[in-house]
Parts: structure tokens; C-alpha cells; sequence
């Protein structure tokens, strides 16, 4: 029987809903390649310039990633011993070239390496996540969670809020670009709205609702929230999320609010319709006000101060408040944004970016003057908005050109590095002809 748009949308639809995601520990083996990976890259490209030794390093942090993401995602553990091992010979015995070698950009030198190279990371595993859930090859249990979970996917998008928060406080403060920012993620959410009922593109309802997206969502942040973050220094911007955080779970349980949102009622009103995005605000306003307080740490640091030691702190911080908040009070929640799933983000945030800062100490007292973050990290870096909104456009195009459900191993993973590698190379143009 010849299968028919709708029966295939609605076969994407089952795929990827139902899902109960898997656990803290999965999560970080889970991205931990990225971290030796990208030290590799640094250390053979050596910042040479050039589309070869470009792609070279390109693949270097693709492969890994999309590796760890689908068929070796049960062997995580041990891509990540293998990786480091290679990484730590690599490092032995590398010796600076003295040739060739670019100095720093400019642009880079007004963010920090492990920041510029966290933000590039999540942006580069959730556009391979948002194509790969699509594949057989990729686990379901990294699928959005539908209910309560640990998912790769959900800390993915929050995470990618957390960030704008931390680059947001340094931000010179400006109502119209706020206003410009706010305007483009709008028509983005609309856009994006439109073409996916026009095209009949499958739809995970209870990801945001009837109506809702990642672009609403941002646009609502960035409207409502710029002003306060340019007021407040990280205490006020801590105690601000703490207080959001507290009446968002009252709502969510005195108020009766969490098991609204995931019953199985009606969406017969635009409320209803929209139940998960409104729920889930808050959540996500709260991981851009610890984002902001985070990142007003970082940048008032010196140049010289190390960063590895106070991050660890915090890291330990945020995984005792995970610990306390899953066994004590709930289990993680996207559709709700509950305190416990906005405790999970910040400590998954908060071990990639201390293990980053190490990488970065570390390469400066044994290879003093070579660049620390790769430069596909960089270019995406230039334009992460614009890199997400690639990656959304080319997941679009390809599963209205393919029926993935269709595509076995090792296609699935051939089509996923080749559109990654693809990804990053047209960000690497832009960004080169802005002069990066």
C-alpha cells in the first residue's frame, strides 16, 4: 500500500512523541566527545586557515558528536575513553608550527573561549539532534521526553536560552535592538508556523502547543526580560529567578497548573490549544535570569582569573539542587518547565563549561600562544541565530524530500554527518566574509 503525505506525517508524529528519555549521567556521555574532540582539533589544525584544513576540523567535531548521538550511543563510555586517549597523545606530542598560525580573532577576543565554545556546541548537537530524531539510528531515549524525563533534546533547546542569557548581560544596552531582536523572532515564529501547516509538516503538539514555538518563546524572553537584565547584577538576577521559580511551582501544584497542562483535555480555545508554551514560559524565563547572573560572573573575571575552580563549585552547586529537586520534589519536566528540569539545564550547562574553561587553562600552560577554540566554533558562534535557523530550514527540506522513517544504517548517519558538515561550512563562509 502506498504510503500518503498525511499517513507519513502522522508516522513522523509517533516517532518522535511518547518518549520517557533516560538519565543525568546518559546526558553528559552523551556530549562529552565534543569536549575531547574539539581539544584535538585545536591541537592538529593549530589554527591554520583554509576551506581544507577547515573541513578537516569540521569533521573532527561533527563525526564525534553524530557518532555518540546514534550508533555508538550505547558504547558512549567508551568513545569518550578512546577520544581522550588520542586527545592526550595528540597533545604529548604536539609542538607549535610557527607558520601559519592566525592570531586570535577580534571578534574572539571579546568573549571567553569556554563560553564562545559551549554556546557553538549546543548550537552544533541540536541541529544534529533535530535531524537525527528523525533516523532509526538515533535513540529514542534522547527524543523530547512527553511527560517527565531526562532528555538530550529538551536540555538542547533550553540550554541554547541559558546562553543567551550569559552573553546577554554583556550586552550594551539598547531598546532597539531589543525591539529589531524581538521583531525577527517573531516573523522567524510566524514563518515558521505558516510553512508547517502549508507543507502538512508533522507537528509534536505537546512540545509548544497548537501555535507556540522555540521562536515565540525567545521573542517573549528577549521582549520582556532585556531591561531587567541590564539592571541587575548576578545576585538580583539569582534572587529574581529564585522568586520566579517559586511561584511557578506553586502554580504548577497548589494551582493545579502541572496536571492541566498534561492531561489529555481538549485545545478547543487558544489557552488550551496553547497550554504547554504558556506553562513553560516561566521556566525558560528563569534559565535566561540564572544565564544573565552566570554570565555577569564570568565577564567581570580578569583576564588571567581562572575560571575552572569557581565553575566546579558551582557545578557541584546546581548537581546538589538537581539531586534534591528530583528525589524531593519531581522529576524533570520540559512541557512544564518545572524547577527540577530548569536544575537539570543548569548543571548540564554548568559541567560542559567548566570542562571547557579546563581545556582552555589547560592548553595555554602547555601550548602558550595556540588558539583554544576551534574555529568551527568560532564562525558558529558569529551567527548562532542564524546557524539555527539554517539547521531548522535543512531538517525541513530534507524530510520533505526523504521519508527518514525509510533510511536505514549506515545512510542515516552518512545523511546526518554530510548535513552537519554542510551546516558548518556555509556558517564558515559568512563568517569569513564578515571578516571573522
Amino acid at each position: 500500500m502506498m504510503s500518503t503525505p498525511t499517513s507519513i506525517r502522522e508516522a513522523h508524529e509517533a516517532f518522535v512523541s511518547g518518549h520517557s528519555g533516560s538519565s543525568a549521567p546518559d546526558l553528559i556521555l552523551a556530549v562529552y566527545p565534543a569536549i575531547p574532540a574539539s581539544l584535538l582539533a585545536v591541537v592538529i589544525v593549530q589554527g591554520r586557515t583554509g576551506w581544507l584544513w577547515f573541513l578537516l576540523e569540521s569533521i573532527f567535531l561533527v563525526v564525534p558528536l553524530t557518532l555518540s548521538f546514534t550508533i555508538c550511543s550505547d558504547y558512549a563510555l567508551e568513545l569518550c575513553t578512546v577520544l581522550t586517549i588520542l586527545t592526550a597523545l595528540a597533545l604529548c606530542l604536539a609542538t607549535p608550527t610557527g607558520t601559519n598560525v592566525c592570531s586570535p580573532s577580534k571578534k574572539a577576543r571579546k568573549h571567553l573561549g569556554c563560553v564562545t565554545s559551549l554556546r557553538a556546541l549546543l548550537n552544533l548537537a541540536t541541529s544534529i539532534a533535530i535531524l537525527g530524531v528523525d533516523f532509526h539510528s538515533f535513540p529514542r531515549r534522547f527524543a523530547k521526553t512527553e511527560e517527565y524525563g531526562y532528555s538530550l533534546m529538551d536540555v538542547g533547546a533550553a540550554g541554547f536560552v541559558t546562553m543567551n542569557g550569559i552573553v546577554e548581560g554583556k550586552k550594551r544596552a539598547s531598546y532597539r535592538f531589543v525591539a529589531r531582536d524581538t521583531v525577527i523572532l517573531t516573523v522567524l515564529g510566524v514563518l515558521r508556523l505558516v510553512l508547517a501547516r502549508a507543507s502538512n509538516y508533522q507537528h509534536h503538539v505537546t512540545e509548544y502547543g497548537l501555535h507556540g514555538n522555540f521562536f515565540f518563546t525567545l521573542a517573549l524572553i528577549k521582549l520582556t526580560c532585556s531591561w531587567w537584565i541590564w539592571h541587575l547584577n548576578s545576585l538580583g538576577s539569582v534572587m529574581v529567578a529564585l522568586l520566579l521559580s517559586f511561584c511557578h511551582h506553586l502554580f504548577l501544584t497548589v494551582g493545579n497548573g502541572g496536571p492541566w497542562t498534561l492531561s489529555n483535555i481538549g485545545r478547543d480555545t487558544l489557552i488550551l490549544a496553547n497550554r504547554e508554551w504558556l506553562v513553560s514560559v516561566p521556566g525558560y524565563t528563569i534559565l535566561y535570569f540564572l544565564g544573565a547572573a552566570l554570565g555577569s560572573f564570568l565577564f567581570s573575571r580578569s583576564v588571567n582569573t581562572k575560571l575552572s575552580f569557581p565553575l566546579f563549585i558551582l557545578t557541584a552547586w546546581s548537581g546538589v539542587c538537581l539531586a534534591g529537586l528530583h528525589f524531593f520534589v519531581d522529576l524533570p519536566s520540559r512541557r512544564l518547565g518545572n524547577p527540577t528540569f530548569v536544575a537539570l539545564v543548569i548543571f548540564f550547562t554548568m559541567i560542559v563549561l567548566t570542562l571547557f574553561s579546563l581545556v582552555e587553562e589547560r592548553l595555554k600552560q602547555l601550548l602558550p600562544g595556540m588558539p583554544s577554540v576551534p574555529l568551527t566554533f568560532l564562525a558558529i558562534n558569529h551567527k548562532p541565530l542564524l546557524f539555527f535557523l539554517l539547521s531548522n530550514i535543512s531538517t525541513g527540506l530534507i524530510n520533505k524530500s526523504i521519508n527518514t522513517l525509510d533510511v536505514t544504517y549506515p545512510w542515516d548517519v552518512g545523511i546526518i554527518v554530510i548535513y552537519a558538515t554542510l551546516l558548518v561550512n556555509v556558517i564558515y563562509f559568512i563568517f569569513i566574509t564578515d571578516g571573522g
